[in-house]
């Protein structure tokens, strides 16, 4: 896992049409009881080895919605089952669906200061001046 769906998310439904791991929720079902979407860390992979670049954030309309957070691994184990942000409860085996029982795959070439501190995954691109 690592990205974040913001509560700047307009509910358009995009993100949930192009997941390819069905990772992300809808309002409706957000185990945190936001009305927002949501993007379950143990199942997210930010697209590695599927697409270039995470599809949500590629698709996203509403600019800074989706941010990097922590990579979901062992590591990191702390942050996730202790950030109001999740709601890690789900089991398989009796056990908890923590990057213990299972690490996910992450960007390796996103930096880790630029994790878990709210960095847009999807940038305004820059203004090109017409010649």
């Amino acid at each position: 896992m690592s990205v974040i769906i913001g509560d700047t998310c307009i509910n358009c439904d995009a993100c949930l049409q192009v997941c390819p791991v069905d990772a992300i929720v809808d309002d409706a079902t957000n185990p945190i009881g936001e009305s927002r979407y949501y993007v379950h860390p143990e199942k997210c992979v930010e697209c590695v080895g599927i697409y270039d670049d995470p599809q949500c954030a590629a698709i996203c309309p509403s600019l800074g919605t989706i941010t990097w957070d922590l990579p979901y691994t062992v590591a990191y184990e702390p942050h996730y089952l202790n950030s109001e942000i999740y709601n890690i409860s789900s089991t398989k085996g009796g056990k908890l669906k923590t990057p213990t029982l299972r690490e996910k795959k992450y960007r390796k070439d996103i930096p880790f200061e630029l994790r878990g501190i709210g960095k847009e995954v999807q940038e305004e691109p820059e203004n090109v001046d017409a010649e």
